[in-house]
């Protein structure tokens, strides 16, 4: 968190200096200047100050408009005087405030985004039930015991996957208003064993060349974490999934082989006691 806040507090310092170039420019030129103080001509060493200032600048702008929802904004003069006086080594608040200070900045923004994330997950679990409830009692919809609901597109014909195999699937993968966050056209394989519940549980149910469509609660999903940005917390979601091939594990097809030889070998003739003449 220290380590953060310090990086946070250079970056903000830094951007001071890009926001001071753009919008005050040298106090003398202000009100005459209109040409940019920097352009295709300058020097190297012009054109490279000006680069790291505008690349920290961006920067600092991605962060504030990604933040502006949770505090309120930052006074631009106070950030160039803030600037403006530490590079000269003489700023207003020693390190121990500036640090204190950033250190509940930083506080407000998590809280206020923790809050946020509760209130909308909370929302999506209660949008999810009300989903489910409704789904399950649509035409050719089964709810098994774990709650997962599915629906049989296609019947394909063979044996259900099992613990240690691996499935070769296609599949689409969809939130409950229709949002589309994976898709896989062309056959992808998985251990079955390090897929999410609704997934293990859904293929299990399956044969190869059998599609099914999977609406899986979110404890069968990713749950409360979700998956980054793609998936968000307490996410029903719903998987149309096509099983290609199922490829046995490891041990079943050593076990395989060791019982056709051992067939075979019980089928070949044998030998007279007195051997062969």
């Amino acid at each position: 968190m220290i380590t953060f806040i310090r990086k946070a507090a250079a970056v903000s310092l830094l951007a001071a200096a890009v926001l001071a170039v753009s919008a005050c420019g040298d106090k003398k030129d202000a009100e005459t200047a209109a040409a940019p103080a920097v352009n295709d001509k300058s020097s190297f060493e012009d054109k490279a100050s000006y680069s790291v200032g505008a690349s920290v600048g961006t920067y600092l702008k991605k962060m504030s408009d990604s933040q502006k929802e949770f505090v309120k904004p930052f006074n631009q003069e106070l950030v160039l005087q803030g600037f403006a006086d530490a590079y000269k080594g003489k700023s207003v608040l020693d390190d121990k405030q500036i640090e204190e200070t950033l250190r509940t900045l930083d506080t407000k923004i998590k809280d206020a985004m923790d809050a946020k994330a509760k209130a909308e997950a909370q929302k999506n679990l209660e949008d999810g039930k009300k989903f489910l409830e409704e789904n399950q009692k649509k035409d050719g919809v089964k709810v098994t015991k774990s709650g997962l609901q599915y629906k049989v597109l296609t019947e394909g014909k063979g044996a259900n996957p099992k613990d240690g195999d691996t499935v070769s699937v296609t599949y689409k993968g969809t939130t409950i208003d229709g949002k589309v966050f994976d898709e896989q056209q062309k056959p992808v394989e998985f251990p079955l064993e390090n897929m999410i519940p609704g997934w293990i549980e859904g293929l299990k149910l399956m044969t190869p060349g059998s599609e099914y469509e999977l609406y899986l609660p979110a404890d069968l999903g990713y749950g409360e974490a979700g998956a980054g940005e793609t998936i968000a917390p307490n996410s029903v979601l719903i998987f149309d999934v096509k099983l290609v091939e199922i490829n046995p594990k490891h041990e079943d097809k050593a076990d395989d082989k060791a019982k056709d030889q051992k067939d075979q070998k019980a089928e070949e003739p044998k030998a007279d006691k007195g051997g062969a003449k």
